[in-house]
């Protein structure tokens, strides 16, 4: 196969970390851009030096707030400057990572994140450039995420959301894949997720029992309806990754 050179935004990240050094494994001409190379998706400039002679764009961007107005403004004006500066640089692949479930009103109105990802998703949906949105379930390591994320001291608040969590390595092996092969015509998109499905405390819960077995996790039910229910699960078309979030946690121990 022949390399690619390939952008990975956000490539010091979580995930755009984990995808660039597989893209790179596999031969692939890898730029890591970030802020902290001095690609900055708000800046069209740095933008445009970042993508040049690029075949393919892998947007792993993240922003941690729950603001709406700062997710959609960080990942929804980022991707219309992504979209627009991969168009003028000849770029013939766009991978978008998303969340299952972001794009559906009832999910993006309750949570602020998911806002963002959501104008992220329609900003590219439009896009004169063959885009691949990549949706995947929350990852084992969100877990730490909602023991973490809202503490009074011992006791950790999570509020309580059914989904199908998938091991963070399957995730990144998604996206490689998928930035490995061929471009869609238009949009195309694909969803990941883990072989069981958990409520967020649930999973909150657990890990605690194996990092911090004095911390207490109180649940706290979700207002919105399609959080409590399906709103985060899977398709039936999506791509399972046998992992399990127990083997994850016996990792840890």
């Amino acid at each position: 196969m022949t390399p690619l050179r390939i952008v990975v935004l956000g490539g010091t990240g979580t995930m755009g970390r984990r995808v660039a050094d597989r893209l790179s494994d596999r031969g692939h001409d890898v730029v890591r851009a970030s802020r902290s190379s001095g690609v900055d998706v708000a800046d069209r400039r740095s933008l445009e030096g970042a993508l040049a002679g690029a075949d393919v764009v892998v947007d792993a961007i993240n922003v941690e707030t729950l603001s709406r107005r700062r997710a959609v403004d960080v990942l929804g004006s980022g991707a219309r400057n992504v979209s627009r500066a991969a168009q003028e640089a000849g770029v013939g692949h766009i991978v978008c990572l998303s969340i299952v479930g972001a794009a559906d009103p009832a999910v993006s109105g309750a949570l602020g994140y998911y806002a963002g990802k959501a104008a992220q998703e329609a900003v590219y949906r439009s896009a004169d450039v063959p885009v691949t949105l990549a949706l995947t379930t929350q990852w084992f390591d969100l877990a730490r995420t909602f023991l973490h994320q809202v503490r009074v001291g011992p006791v950790a608040i999570v509020p309580a959301m059914r989904c199908q969590p998938v091991h963070t390595d399957a995730a990144a092996e998604f996206v490689t894949a998928i930035a490995c092969g061929p471009a869609p015509d238009r949009v195309a998109v694909a969803e990941l997720a883990g072989p069981e499905q958990w409520d967020s405390a649930g999973m909150a819960l657990r890990l605690a029992r194996v990092i911090e077995p004095s911390a207490r996790v109180v649940r706290v039910p979700m207002p919105a309806r399609a959080l409590r229910t399906g709103g985060l699960l899977p398709g039936p078309r999506a791509t399972i990754d046998g992992r399990r979030f127990e083997d994850w946690l016996e990792t840890l121990g």
